[in-house]
């Protein structure tokens, strides 16, 4: 077995392992970065983008508008994200959902063809494609089962506990959210009313397992955190 070979099989056995687009497009992409101001809009549901965009700095909410114009947040992105996967690889190639800057973002881009073209000679990449189709999947079924068998304490920490586990900045045992969240955005992520979050922030607040300073939310407890969410370490 060759060493291309078995980079892949290791990859394949440990797919859980977070995938890393940045090496790959600061090789085979050579477009600008593209630099979006919070609150405007990276692309629309409906596009047909024909390329891929990897979030190199800032955050990004992945959302869809119903007919009677309500937003329902889908996702949320942030650096080392990839975005456009199943557009670049649906039969249709449109996308299902509009995506907003939630902070000042810089994006890095791949055409279609170009990612196709380097794909077809480094294979290594669509394991970690692969990779964010299982975390989507894994984070959608963990926001169904909230929905299903939960209270809203339960969704508000498993959405604080997925943040922190990719995004959070670990520091002397506790866990810095580097996004601010207001009890609003968080009830637009977890489906709830912006007063059901303030009761269930507050009652966290006082078990000790977070810390709210005007949005600037730092994790004290993960595991408390996690118990409340339901999450088995």
């Amino acid at each position: 077995m060759n060493d291309k070979r078995k980079e892949q099989v290791d990859r394949l056995e440990n797919i859980w392992r977070k995938q890393d687009f940045s090496s790959f497009l600061k090789k085979f992409s050579s477009r600008p970065h593209l630099r979006i101001r919070a609150g405007n809009t990276i692309f629309y549901e409906g596009d047909q983008p024909e390329k891929l965009y990897f979030i190199k700095e800032g955050f990004v909410k992945l959302y869809r508008t119903s007919e009677e114009g309500r937003d329902t947040i889908i996702y949320l992105y942030g650096p080392g994200s990839v975005l456009g996967v199943r557009a670049l690889t649906g039969k249709d190639r449109l996308l299902r959902h509009s995506a907003e800057a939630l902070t000042e973002v810089t994006v890095v881009t791949i055409p279609r063809d170009e990612f196709i073209k380097a794909a077809s000679e480094h294979p290594e990449i669509l394991i970690d494609i692969l990779h964010v189709f299982i975390e989507r999947l894994n984070y959608t079924e963990r926001k169904l089962e909230g929905f299903i068998l939960t209270d809203s304490t339960a969704r508000v920490a498993s959405f604080l506990s997925d943040l922190a586990k990719r995004f959070g900045v670990r520091k002397n045992g506790k866990i810095d959210l580097p996004l601010s969240l207001t009890h609003q955005r968080i009830a637009e992520f977890v489906g709830s009313f912006r007063e059901t979050v303030t009761i269930s922030v507050n009652r966290l607040k006082k078990e000790g397992i977070l810390k709210d300073d005007r949005g600037k939310i730092t994790i004290l407890d993960i595991k408390k955190l996690n118990e409340h969410a339901l999450i088995k370490d």
